[in-house]
């Protein structure tokens, strides 16, 4: 090929180098789902016999080329010849399988089942949605190494613990889907899907801090559900701990709960602050930081006491129920009702006042509606006191579920906390304005 030959054909050959380099690391993904898959399935079989298994590490690594180039070909207009590898490969998987679960009293199909999943990634990894497969490879191998801890968890189960489960899964996946995400009702204020989050997002909370509790030392795990389930709710978390004190099982490590819910709240505001109204969020610290630091000392006080005792309560008699949540649910429901109320008696130059009451079961509804405000259109100390406005009488509400649910004696500790938090919050909201 003489020189000008090559010059004329390179314009021809650069867009076919650029294909390739954009399908190549494509392909490689593909492949690295397959051998990490393998790994796993090939450390989980490493005891058995030397050519026993139908799909080691190199197969599986094949298996996850063989979906990749399968999803090529389909894009190239190759979908019968795809289709025909695949299901070759499928069947040939299938038949190993059988007949080695013939040759021995093993009855799992999970090897087939991932083996085929690899197969799929790899087309997904090929078709561009790589990070869907990495997320779905992670996924499958967390679940493949997961066994024993499976199948421990299964056989400590109850049946107690199980009904409760499928109660929640049922809220989750069968009811909550089918509800209309429509504004409803007088005045436009009960969205059907939104209050029965309420109910998810409550009873999931109640459910995994009896698994924590469970799992870990009832006190640690009591603290780590309170921390971690405050990021989602921290009145969901209160209740929680209510109906804990309730039942019995305060102590510090309840009252700890109640405080770190506090302390996480604030801190949360602060930073969805910072992020959707940072023109705010100097006169907010000014506001929030004494409740912070009150929060603060009461739940290391509390955090000491806990750990300063032996541990009780490693686990509860029973599960939890979801009739705290469709209470704490209809009281979310009747407060938005007052608040579209307010909205339409009070008119549209009542921003701060409605943004308020509505903070008072949802502060970081607050804070996205101080956000999505025009620049300039509420002056940054009057933006300020509504958002924090909200996060006092946030702080209140939760101190009457507080009390009203465990009763006045029993709430006692807990209790302080919210109310030494919320009185700060009302005098540093009282300097702002004066």
């Amino acid at each position: 090929m003489t020189e000008d030959t090559m010059i004329a054909a390179f314009p021809a050959i650069v867009p076919h180098a650029t294909a390739i380099a954009s399908v190549l690391p494509r392909l490689a993904l593909a492949a690295a789902i397959g051998l990490l898959i393998g790994a796993e399935r090939g450390w989980r079989l490493r005891d058995e016999e030397q050519g026993s298994r139908v799909a080691g590490v190199r197969t599986f690594a094949m298996l996850g080329i063989l979906g990749g180039l399968a999803g090529l070909a389909s894009a190239l207009g190759l979908e019968a010849m795809a289709l025909l590898a695949v299901v070759g490969a499928i069947a040939m998987l299938l038949i190993g399988y059988h007949a080695q679960m013939r040759a021995s009293t093993n009855l799992s199909a999970t090897s087939a089942v991932a083996a085929m999943a690899t197969i799929l990634l790899g087309a997904l990894a090929a078709a561009g949605q790589m990070a869907l497969a990495a997320v779905g490879a992670g996924a499958m191998v967390a679940l493949l190494a997961s066994r024993e801890a499976l199948h421990m968890a299964l056989e400590r189960t109850t049946k107690a613990e199980m009904t409760a489960l499928v109660r929640l899964a049922l809220v989750v996946f069968l009811i909550l889907p089918l509800l209309p995400d429509a504004d409803i009702g007088p005045f436009g204020g009960v969205n059907p899907r939104r209050i029965w989050f309420v109910v998810v997002v409550t009873g999931g909370i109640s459910l995994a801090g009896y698994a924590v509790a469970r799992w870990q030392d009832g006190r640690n795990g009591t603290v780590l559900t309170a921390m971690v389930g405050s990021l989602v709710s921290s009145t969901a978390v209160t209740l929680e701990s209510a109906r804990r004190i309730r039942e019995g099982q305060g102590g510090p490590a309840q009252n700890c709960s109640v405080s770190l819910a506090s302390m996480v709240m604030l801190a949360r505001v602060l930073v969805l602050t910072a992020i959707v109204a940072p023109t705010v969020l100097s006169e907010l610290v000014f506001v929030l930081a004494p409740a912070v630091l009150v929060s603060l000392a009461f739940a290391a006080a509390h955090l000491r006491l806990a750990f300063g005792q032996p541990s009780a309560d490693r686990h509860e008699t029973k599960p939890p129920t979801l009739g705290l949540a469709f209470v704490f649910a209809a009281i979310v429901a009747v407060v938005t009702l007052g608040v579209r109320w307010a909205e339409q008696r009070l008119g549209p130059g009542s921003g701060a006042a409605v943004i308020a009451l509505g903070g008072m079961v949802d502060v970081d509804a607050a804070v996205g509606a101080v956000g999505a405000l025009p620049e300039g259109e509420m002056p940054a100390r009057l933006a300020a006191l509504a958002v924090a406005t909200p996060v006092a009488l946030n702080t209140l509400f939760k101190l009457a579920l507080l009390v009203g649910i465990a009763g006045p004696r029993r709430a006692a500790h807990a209790g302080a906390a919210l109310l030494a938090t919320g009185t700060v919050l009302a005098a540093t909201a009282t300097l702002v304005v004066i």
